[in-house]
């Protein structure tokens, strides 16, 4: 008889040499890799994982969720310890843990946080996990923008095309910047994103800060379903996933 158990973990990557969170056929993820060390518990047989939610091509993460299920009678912190013996460097897997049935990483989660950083000042050092901008910026304007976006929006002119999710709604529960120095730091926290949506955000949140658009078209933006040139997506590489939380969890 075949008794499936439901194991939850984390996971730490560095997504720059990574296409993305899902498995995909022809590139690398980090779905992939971890799908790849599952095998040899399954005689080479594949483990479907589930995750929280996508992060695109080279988008970082601190705190992604995963699950899976398997008939086995080992212990979590077994395959938190193969999955981090067979992985790359760039992807960790943490607090592997046994959960009831009933959890599902994306669909029981209640609120994902991001953060995007940006430097003012050049640094080779950060390059790979910030946005370097060259601009004067209005933080103020920045502020008023991050408030803006608070509540419930239709935030469909704030993803991609391609984003088949039924609804483009979602609640946004916090969204704030902070400055510390020449590092501005933006940290948003939702029910649910669209593909792309928190670096239109942040992109069109900088042309108004910058004095290439104004605030009251980055209203019109959060208020009317516009797919212009107006907005403007930021890079990749200053995006984390940095929490996922659940219900009946504090």
């Amino acid at each position: 008889m075949v008794y499936l158990r439901r194991f939850r973990f984390k996971v730490e990557y560095d997504g720059g040499n990574y296409s993305g969170w899902q498995v995909q056929d022809n590139a690398p993820t980090v779905q992939g890799e971890i799908e790849k060390a599952l095998r040899e518990f399954n005689d080479g047989k594949l483990i479907r994982i589930h995750g929280s939610g996508r992060t695109d091509t080279g988008v970082h993460a601190f705190g992604q969720v995963a699950h899976f299920d398997f008939d086995t009678e080992l212990q979590p912190i077994v395959f938190e310890k193969a999955i981090n013996a067979k992985t790359p460097v760039d992807i960790f897997v943490y607090d592997c843990e046994e959960v009831d049935s009933g959890f599902h990483s994306r669909f029981g989660a209640k609120k994902r946080t991001y953060i995007y950083q940006i430097t003012t000042k050049y640094s080779p050092m950060m390059r790979n996990y910030h946005w370097h901008v060259k601009w004067d910026i209005d933080f103020d304007l920045l502020q008023k923008c991050a408030k803006l976006i608070e509540g419930e929006h239709n935030f469909e002119s704030f993803c991609r095309t391609a984003d088949q999710a039924d609804s483009k709604v979602c609640f946004i529960y916090n969204s704030t910047w902070k400055k510390d120095g020449n590092l501005l730091t933006y940290r948003v926290a939702g029910t649910r994103f669209l593909h792309s949506m928190v670096r239109m955000l942040v992109g069109t949140m900088m042309e108004v800060a910058r004095g290439k658009l104004s605030i009251e078209k980055f209203k019109e933006l959060l208020n009317t379903i516009q797919i212009d040139e107006s907005r403007y997506t930021a890079p990749a590489q200053g995006l984390f996933l940095a929490k996922v939380e659940y219900k009946n969890e504090t």
